[in-house]
C-alpha cells in the first residue's frame, strides 16, 4: 500500500471509537459501498439512496422486489465472509462457489464441487476468449494459492487488484464472474482491515481497464482507480470521526 493510504489507515485505527454502533455503521457502510459499486460496474443504473433504502429494508413501490431479495442475499454472503474472517480463512474456490450460491442463480455443481462455468464463451465486452472450462479449476486453485495470504504480500493492495483481475481472466462463473470477483475483492479488503470503497468507475471504464489488463497484463489503470477510491473512502470516514469528536480531543 502507498504511504498515504497506510497513514490514513493507521489514523483510522487510532481514532476508531469502541462504540458498537460505530462498528455496525462501518459494516453496513462497507456493504452499501460494495453493492453500489457492483450495480454501477455491472451497468445497472441505480441511485445511492435506492441502495441505502434496499439495504434498510424500507419498501418502495418503485423498487423491484428482486433488488430486495438480492440485498438479503448480499447480507447472507457478508455474514459468511465475517465467519470466514473470524476463522482467518484464505480465499479459495469453494468459498467463491459458496457465495455464488447466495448471490446468483447457480448451475449444477461440477464434480469438484464448484460452480465454475461449463462452457467456452467469447467475452465480447473484453474482446477476450477465456481458458477452456476444463482447465479453470486447476488454474483457479493455483492462482488463489499463489496470492494468499494477501496481507503478507509485498504490496497487499496491488496483490488484491491483480487477483481480482485474474479471476476475471479465468471468467470462472461466466456472466456472473464480476459479481464474484468483486465479492473476492470485498473479502480481501476485510483481510487487509480496509473499509471497502465506492469504486470510482463506470461499467464502460471498468470493462476498458479489464480488457487492457487481459491484453497486456498491465494492472496500473485498475490499481490507480482502486487506490484513489480507497484513499477517498478513508478520508471521508476520518472526516466523519473528526466531526463527531469533542473539540478538546482534537
Amino acid at each position: 500500500m502507498t504511504e498515504a493510504i497506510s497513514g490514513k489507515l493507521a489514523e483510522l485505527k487510532a481514532r476508531r471509537p469502541a462504540d458498537p454502533q460505530f462498528k455496525k455503521w462501518m459494516d453496513q457502510s462497507d456493504l452499501w459501498c460494495w453493492m453500489y459499486s457492483l450495480y454501477r460496474i455491472t451497468g445497472r443504473r441505480i441511485s445511492r439512496s435506492t441502495v441505502a433504502t434496499v439495504l434498510q429494508g424500507d419498501f418502495r413501490d418503485d423498487i423491484p422486489l428482486s433488488d430486495y431479495a438480492f440485498a438479503g442475499n448480499c447480507r447472507e454472503m457478508y455474514a459468511d465472509m465475517r465467519g470466514s474472517l473470524y476463522m482467518d480463512a484464505d480465499l479459495d474456490a469453494r468459498m467463491l462457489s459458496r457465495w455464488a450460491k447466495l448471490i446468483t442463480s447457480p448451475d449444477t455443481p461440477r464434480q469438484d464441487g464448484t460452480l465454475f462455468r461449463l462452457n467456452n464463451p467469447i467475452v465480447y465486452e473484453w474482446e477476450f476468449i477465456p481458458p477452456h472450462f476444463r482447465e479453470i479449476g486447476s488454474l483457479a486453485d493455483g492462482l488463489l494459492k499463489s496470492m494468499q495470504p494477501v496481507e503478507r504480500q509485498d504490496d497487499p493492495l496491488d496483490a488484491a487488484a491483480r487477483l481480482h483481475l485474474e479471476l476475471n481472466r479465468l471468467y470462472l462463473f461466466g456472466e456472473d464472474t464480476v459479481l464474484l470477483s468483486l465479492a473476492a475483492l470485498f473479502y480481501l479488503f476485510m483481510k487487509l482491515e480496509l473499509p471497502f470503497p465506492e469504486l470510482s468507475a463506470t461499467d464502460t471504464e471498468y470493462n476498458k481497464m479489464t480488457a487492457q489488463y487481459l491484453e497486456t497484463r498491465d494492472s496500473s489503470a485498475f490499481r490507480a482507480m482502486l487506490e484513489r477510491s480507497v484513499f477517498n473512502r478513508l478520508d471521508s470516514v476520518l472526516d466523519l470521526l473528526k466531526q463527531a469528536e469533542p473539540e478538546d480531543q482534537e
